[in-house]
């Protein structure tokens, strides 16, 4: 990026004023997934990464392409999509049948096979694996399973409701995925299919603690549901086959407790469904459940039915947020402070 054009806005929510910073960024596209640290910005789009510098955000560098060798990745044409995540200070891609390792730098190290249909994230000597598998009803779910170092299944962690088989409802919300629920040696869950609860697990599997709060139901409302009509009538990928998915389009009766987690920080930020404008709730709990702190946050246009990362990372108290500016099809960083 040649160029970044900082502007500062003041939003006011309920809680206070929060303090924005937004940066025009120029030269992205289509992206996927970001992740802030080492004081860097990193963004995947298809199969390319980029890192940019927090202070000036200054590309820094540019690497990985479309392919099979070293340095190059396969996006999964209908699974789950690619990821990043930090291992022991190294950047660690999931593409389609393997995991590469690149320094803080983007320069490769090493890489090393794995499945095609499954994203992984390694904790401790093991890997945390979100994908498909048959519940007790033999019905294919998105699960969260526990996997040794040589890839052996050793426990199932939680069964979602969001179902993957043909011809299934598309049950609307959906329930919150942690996409990355690895933690400094612990697995943490969003156990949310109907209520407030995160189940914090070792990295073998076992439950250490169980975080349960009250919240208040929110009924969906019409125009929720004809909102959501509209994205699958003409953005999602079922557009052109519509009239036929429709049918398959059914709501639940409140939003789920839990639109999604992020850690960081030795916090849980627990994104919900409640809004104010265009922001969205955003409460903030320490590890053993405490709240510290509710906050209305910018984030990028709701996707009712998507298996992609919404567009934010958090370090440093600080929420990292890609926003697209649709009529000037454009993309904004917003830097939201979470303590002033």
């Amino acid at each position: 990026m040649n160029r970044a054009i900082l502007l500062v806005i003041v939003l006011l929510i309920f809680s206070g004023f929060i303090f924005s910073e937004i940066h025009m960024m120029e030269d992205l596209v289509k992206p996927s997934l970001i992740i802030v640290k080492n004081n860097k910005l990193y963004v995947l789009e298809k199969t390319t990464i980029s890192i940019y510098s927090i202070k000036d955000m200054k590309l820094i560098n540019k690497f990985g392409k479309s392919g099979e060798g070293p340095r190059e990745f396969m996006a999964r044409p209908y699974g789950p999509p690619m990821s990043m995540s930090f291992v022991n200070g190294e950047l660690v891609v999931n593409s389609n049948n393997k995991l590469s390792y690149f320094n803080p730098m983007g320069e490769f190290l090493r890489e090393r096979k794995a499945f095609a249909n499954l994203v992984l994230y390694q904790v401790k000597d093991n890997f945390v694996a979100i994908g498909p598998s048959p519940d007790d009803e033999e019905k294919f779910r998105i699960s969260i399973r526990l996997y040794s170092n040589n890839l052996k299944e050793m426990k199932k962690l939680f069964h979602t409701n969001i179902s993957v088989n043909p011809r299934d409802d598309f049950m609307l919300p959906l329930s919150a995925i942690t996409h990355n629920p690895s933690y400094k040696d612990l697995i943490v869950i969003p156990e949310s299919n109907k209520d407030f609860v995160i189940s914090i697990f070792d990295h073998i599997g076992k439950r250490i603690s169980k975080i349960e709060k009250k919240f208040d139901k929110v009924s969906i409302p019409e125009k929720f549901k004809s909102d959501t009509h509209e994205w699958f009538k003409k953005y999602s990928p079922y557009k052109q086959f519509y009239e036929n998915v429709k049918q398959f389009i059914k709501f639940k009766e409140y939003f789920p407790a839990i639109r999604d987690l992020y850690i960081a920080d030795n916090q849980l930020h627990v994104i919900t469904y409640k809004r104010n404008g265009e922001l969205w709730e955003c409460v903030i709990l320490d590890m053993k459940g405490n709240e510290i702190k509710r906050l209305f946050v910018p984030l990028d246009r709701y996707v009712p039915f998507t298996y992609y990362a919404i567009l934010y990372s958090i370090d440093n108290d600080k929420m990292y947020s890609l926003i697209e500016d649709e009529d000037e099809e454009t993309w904004e960083l917003h830097i939201t402070e979470l303590n002033k």
